[in-house]
């Protein structure tokens, strides 16, 4: 049987959407044991509107923003189902396709982790799984290694007929066995927003349990329907998470390696665009030298916790 946690903040209307399209669904509702949301802190009235018009739907309250690691434990710890999909608010269900993952994670004991197509409302595709953070993709652009190598790069899917066994898949929709989230101890806390799925992923494999992007089965994601309201906030959160992701899985040197070239990067940017008007540059370049400045004075601070998106959502 499967069990559904959600995680949302202040995002009651897109959280409305996915209950109806869980709601919508009839052949995964026979396959359902329970459906939990984990409300973050949200003061939009996310569990008045759960309470008035989803009566099935369990809702963990929590008083404040602790983050998309803690609320999966605390989440995945109060269901009952053996399998544990995980979604994020911005998502919605395509009747009859999330039925498609449950069958093939109950075919196949030996995949741990599966995650779907990830697709926009108009059907095209999402990056769906990722690839593990790492120098390369500081010196290069990710779209060029994208182009040049699409065989060890690509992460969309493209062209993809069956299952594939991958690094690590997009937190936006994953679903687990319950006994690979006991195993591993659940997701790590210390990563409070971003690459808290990447981890989980590497530790699973490291463990003998395989994690497998499913194009058989598709899943609309919403993406950036909640970050994308602070967007430097959320690249500075990001960067926390990364740098505590390079510290627990590389050498002192790498990381400082990998520290030193990323504020080289962000100084050479803001000298390039600085010596010329701001008003030549678009508003995306502008956007990212806000980004940039913010990132050095974040690295002068000494890496803090605070400066990212912690009174923010991850949708």
């Amino acid at each position: 049987m499967l069990s559904i946690v959600i995680i949302t903040m202040n995002t009651r209307d897109l959280l409305d959407s996915l209950l109806r399209s869980i709601e919508a669904d009839g052949g995964l509702r026979p396959m359902i044991e329970d459906v939990i949301v984990v409300d973050n802190g949200s003061s939009d009235g996310t569990d008045a509107m759960i309470a008035d018009g989803y009566p099935w739907v369990s809702c963990v309250k929590n008083r404040e923003n602790r983050g998309f690691a803690a609320a999966v434990n605390s989440g995945y710890r109060s269901s009952k189902g053996e399998l544990v999909l995980l979604l994020n608010s911005d998502t919605r269900l395509i009747p009859g396709e999330t039925a498609k993952m449950v069958e093939f994670m109950e075919r196949d004991p030996h995949i741990g982790i599966a995650g779907p197509q990830l697709v926009y409302e108009d059907m095209r595709p999402q990056r769906s799984f990722a690839l593990t953070p790492s120098m390369a993709f500081e010196v290069l652009p990710r779209s060029l290694l994208e182009r040049v190598l699409p065989g060890r790069f690509r992460t969309k899917g493209i062209g993809l007929t069956g299952p594939l066994d991958v690094e690590s898949l997009i937190g936006a929709a994953i679903m687990v066995r319950r006994e690979v989230l006991d195993l591993l101890g659940g997701f790590d806390e210390r990563f409070f927003f971003y690459l808290e799925e990447t981890d989980f992923c590497l530790r699973a494999g490291k463990e003998g349990k395989r994690v497998v992007f499913f194009p058989g089965a598709k899943l609309v994601h919403l993406q950036g329907k909640t970050v994308s309201r602070s967007w430097v906030g959320g690249r500075i959160e990001y960067s926390i998470s990364l740098y505590k992701f390079m510290k627990k899985y590389h050498s002192t040197a790498y990381y400082g390696a990998f520290i030193l070239v990323r504020a080289v990067k962000a100084l050479l940017f803001l000298l390039a665009v600085t010596v010329l008007p701001f008003f030549f540059f678009s508003e995306s370049i502008r956007r990212k030298y806000h980004y940039y400045a913010r990132l050095l004075v974040w690295h002068f601070r000494g890496f803090p916790d605070s400066g990212g998106l912690r009174l923010n959502s991850r949708g």
